[in-house]
């Protein structure tokens, strides 16, 4: 049986970013649809996606698509093989309900639910919450990287 949980080095190899963009710390569970993540990185003062020191919920967003970039991982590596990489290129019905990230005091859950995948492209539903607050709710679409696209 596959552990369902990882973080760290293992993590951070699924990852499309590198340094402190990597900002997903922990993979809760998964399955072949769903993916739940945690994060403490929205309170990092040096967290690169900041300005004026405030971390917008606008970049829920780059959360729920690193999210989505791990389960293609992992799914990927499931099945033997690697993951290629891809452009976010669609969010819709994105409603953020608060004004900042880093006022959240309690851990990021991160969930993606995938809706669709075919040869090239995902289509994923997300939500972000701490344990008493709704943060932010969405769907995004990636289109992945073929081999004869490279």
């Amino acid at each position: 049986m596959l552990a369902r949980s990882l973080e760290g080095d293992e993590l951070y190899t699924l990852l499309p970013h590198g340094g402190d963009m990597r900002l997903i710390e922990k993979v809760v569970d998964w399955d072949e649809t769903k993916i739940q993540c945690q994060t403490s990185s929205h309170r990092n003062s040096d967290n690169p996606l900041r300005s004026n020191g405030r971390l917008s919920a606008v970049h829920a967003a780059e959360y729920g698509a690193q999210t989505m970039a791990l389960h293609g991982g992992l799914l990927a590596r499931q099945s033997g093989q690697q993951q290629p990489g891809g452009y976010l290129v669609s969010l819709r019905g994105v409603k953020l309900h608060i004004r900042y990230l880093d006022e959240l005091d309690a851990p990021l859950q991160i969930q993606a639910t995938q809706l669709l995948a075919d040869s090239g492209n995902m289509l994923y539903d997300f939500v972000l919450k701490t344990e008493s607050v709704l943060v932010a709710e969405g769907r995004a679409a990636v289109i992945v990287h073929s081999e004869q696209n490279q």
